[in-house]
């Protein structure tokens, strides 16, 4: 997949997993064709991988040209902005994507739009372009502009993607991440004094454009549901979930190879567990800046961690603190602490208004400690416990170990020693958990061969006899090449079924490698399996425009004889040799 516009994320294959959620939501733009997709939001936390899905859906959106969906992706930014200018920047941006999608010249996505002659030059690029039809819409919206009537003008822009799409018999699909800032960012007046509270309410009756449906994301979730409940109907609300365990484990072995940092199969594992599948957690752990920092050993990891939740210093407790000092200025602190640790200690069930002011001796009203816990729950530091009266603490332990260390001392007497020693008696404890699992492992010996293969392959050009010498039903002449790339593959085509390839090896000049891995430690390698495997090779090629590469197998336990007959038709080389996992 070529990269179309500029990822968050940094290199693109640091990208992992999100099969499920990249699924569901191809599948659902390409059903904006028959105009039966709902708008839809997606929310999570800061830094959970959000944004990083929602480029990527952009950038297959875009590479998909026979899906016929035009992809338009926007970001609010955090910052104070006159509702003009918001509009001015909103407008261009989808202008010049949509052109570039319908040149297929990515370059236009990232021109400047922020100066009051761009207007023309977007003008003068669609005449240019033979897109004639933009050209009275974008005068028109220029002049409103220049007018400064706020108004109008974010009503015609904000109406402009589904109004086009209807006029050109076409389908877009408005991405728009960070949809809450809308209502606190933007303001009525250029001096940015009256502010525009209730922007984002207009999106109530243009979301329901089934032709130009909307994906909105927020990573403010309490505050981004509170706006979206208020448009009932009009947005299918889904979360964002932590990423399954294989997923996270190949998320460490990316940034392992990606970013030289070492890790062995056994911490790797430990790492993706004890991260609870959260990927800013595991990056945070696998980039972290801990003195000393060592992730081969299950101390170091546990070392690493506990700097990431307890030192200043750490990326994992400054994230956290940025969202408490966004909430308890707002509110009582002493009171919110006291609620926000009390629900802690009680994580495990949830808890009454009732409950809260009888233990913890609040003094307030009812209506007063609604609103409070109202504030916590924008800010994404407690959840509500299934109804308008019961709350709970945030299911993630590693929010726990921050706030306490942090906020303990404040709240109750007790040496700060005793906290201490509170979590070295956790760690411990998720010690004994992760020795056990690393004692399933050991017994799941070759679970990570596709890592182990993937490793090699990034090498093998170093050493071509050997490497050949472990495979058979090879080219006479062929050689390992200096991949320009080597990782899994996730695709998706269009009327095909999506589809995953374990290896794809890039070579920068000679023969790419597409690969699959079996390591299960009975049943040979299938005739059908075999086929599945040729069909799935050559839809990657199609897809990546791949003209030479060679198919490669491995199996642990060996290959049927209809299996070894396809691969040999079909020259695809194959291998069970044990040292491809040494």
């Amino acid at each position: 997949m070529r990269t179309y516009l500029k990822e968050k994320i940094g290199n693109p294959e640091l990208f992992t997993g999100r099969k499920q959620e990249l699924t569901f939501y191809l599948t659902w733009i390409e059903r904006i064709k028959q105009e039966s997709s709902l708008s839809s939001a997606l929310l999570s936390r800061r830094k959970t991988g959000k944004t990083a899905l929602l480029q990527r859906l952009y950038n297959l959106t875009f590479e998909k040209a026979d899906m016929k969906v035009i992809p338009f992706y926007y970001e609010v930014k955090e910052v104070k902005q006159w509702a003009v200018d918001f509009c001015q920047d909103f407008f261009l941006t989808f202008i010049y994507q949509y052109i570039a999608y319908k040149t297929r010249n990515p370059a236009y996505i990232d021109l400047p739009h922020n100066a009051d002659d761009y207007f023309t030059a977007a003008s003068d690029i669609a005449q240019q372009e033979g897109l004639a039809h933009l050209i009275g819409d974008i005068r028109g919206i220029g002049r409103l502009v220049k007018e400064g009537r706020e108004g109008p003008v974010w009503e015609a822009v904000r109406d402009f993607p589904w109004k086009l799409a209807h006029r050109q018999h076409e389908s877009i699909v408005q991405i728009i991440d960070e949809f809450q800032y809308l209502n606190s960012v933007i303001y009525w007046d250029a001096a940015k004094t009256n502010l525009a509270d209730n922007f984002a309410s207009a999106y109530m009756s243009t979301a329901e454009y089934k032709n130009a449906p909307l994906l909105v994301s927020g990573s403010w979730v309490g505050w981004l549901f509170s706006i979206l409940t208020k448009m009932t109907g009009r947005f299918k609300i889904d979360f964002l979930e932590s990423l399954p365990n294989d997923e996270a484990v190949e998320m460490v072995f990316k940034y392992s190879y990606l970013e030289q940092i070492p890790v062995t199969d056994a911490s790797a594992y430990l790492i993706a567990r004890i991260s609870e599948g959260n990927p800013f957690y595991l990056s945070a752990i696998m980039r972290s800046d801990c003195p000393g920092k060592d992730l081969t050993t299950e101390a170091g990891v546990l070392r690493t961690l506990e700097f990431e939740t307890l030192d200043e210093r750490g990326s994992i407790k400054n994230t956290w603190m940025e969202y408490l000092r966004s909430a308890l200025p707002r509110i009582n602190d002493h009171h919110a602490k006291q609620i926000i640790l009390y629900l802690c200690k009680h994580k495990d069930r949830k808890v009454s208004r009732r409950e809260l002011t009888n233990n913890l001796n609040l003094t307030m009203t009812e209506e007063e400690l609604a609103e409070k816990m109202e504030a916590l729950i924008r800010a994404d530091i407690i959840n509500r416990g299934g109804s308008s009266v019961r709350y709970q603490a945030v299911q993630d332990n590693i929010f726990d170990k921050v706030f306490r260390g942090e906020f303990g001392g404040d709240i109750e007497e007790f040496d700060e020693r005793e906290i201490t020693n509170e979590y070295k008696a956790l760690f411990e404890q998720v010690q004994h958990k992760y020795r056990q699992l690393l004692g399933k492992y050991s017994q799941e010996k070759g679970a990570f061969a596709e890592y182990h293969i993937l490793k090699k392959l990034h090498t093998a050009h170093r050493n071509n006899r050997l490497f050949c010498s472990m495979v058979q039903n090879l080219p006479e002449d062929f050689e390992f090449d200096e991949y320009e790339s080597v990782w899994s593959y996730y695709g998706t085509a269009q009327g095909r079924p999506d589809f995953q390839v374990d290896i794809f090896a890039r070579a920068k000049e000679g023969v790419s490698m597409i690969g699959e891995v079996k390591n299960r430690g009975h049943d040979p390698f299938s005739g059908q399996e075999a086929r599945e495997f040729l069909t799935k090779m050559e839809t990657l090629k199609e897809l990546e425009q791949v003209t030479d590469a060679i198919g490669f197998v491995f199996s642990r336990n060996g290959f049927s004889q209809p299996a070894l007959a396809v691969l040999q038709q079909h020259h695809i080389a194959y291998s069970d040799d044990a040292r491809w996992l040494e």
